[in-house]
């Protein structure tokens, strides 16, 4: 009964593939060909990781371990780094004329060593959220395998952005652009669905469980500390204590 289970659950797990859909596989050849001419060997693996999670999966499982993770989420930040600072620069550029901020050096220094320590932090802090609830529905993966393999599949989703969030700094048509990347960044919670199931052995219903729920708590936790912000805030004003602009 246990072995007709697991090949139920193993079935359930079978991708479909990105070439059935011509539009989807052009995008992803076009994707791994940038990927590849950036000349990072970690880039293509979070292509693939982005367009076939479970292929990903069987592929780098053998690699889960620490050092990677950390590298992984770390290489990450950079990424985001570089995209933003180049977004800002572009911003900047464009109302140079109007505000008269310029572009300080010094500040993305500082994102360029802030964003992979918190994409670290952030990244191992969400992946034990995520594990703990998989093993509450029955996850079967390890911590590292998960941690990893999902590293991989958010790492694809920053790379897919970057142009996008970059180019949607350009005025009038950034709004476009910046649709563009909603719609990269949607398909990646697929990804990332497809990649719980890899890894767990879970079925549909207890991998949406898993990816939604800690988005939720995440949400509800932001919600609650700008209401317990708002509420000091507006007591203080009450009071006739008064509160500092920032």
């Amino acid at each position: 009964m246990a072995v007709k289970k697991k090949a139920n659950v193993a079935k359930q797990a079978v991708p479909a593939k990105a070439a059935d859909d011509k539009t989807l596989a052009q995008v992803e050849e076009c994707a791994m060909g940038a990927a590849k001419s950036l000349g990072m060997p970690q880039f293509p693996a979070w292509v693939t990781a982005y367009f076939h999670p479970y292929q990903a999966y069987g592929k780098e499982k053998k690699n889960s371990e620490l050092g990677k993770a950390v590298s992984t989420f770390a290489l990450i930040g950079l990424v985001e780094a570089v995209a933003t600072i180049i977004m800002m620069a572009l911003v900047l550029a464009f109302a140079l004329p109007i505000v008269g901020i310029p572009f300080t050096i010094v500040g993305a220094i500082i994102m360029l060593i802030a964003y992979p320590i918190t994409s670290v932090i952030g990244g191992f802090v969400v992946s034990c959220l995520y594990f703990v609830l998989a093993k509450v529905l029955g996850g079967k993966g390890s911590f590292m395998e998960q941690t990893y393999c999902m590293a991989l599949v958010s790492g694809g989703v920053v790379l897919m952005m970057a142009p996008f969030n970059i180019l949607q700094a350009i005025p009038i048509i950034g709004g476009i652009f910046g649709l563009a990347g909603l719609v990269v960044a949607l398909y990646g919670i697929i990804s990332q669905y497809r990649m719980i199931r890899a890894v767990h052995s879970l079925s549909q219903l207890r991998a949406i469980v898993v990816l939604v729920v800690p988005a939720l708590l995440i949400i509800a936790l932001i919600f609650l500390v700008i209401g317990v912000a708002t509420i000091a805030a507006i007591g203080a004003y009450g009071s006739g204590v008064p509160v500092p602009l920032q």
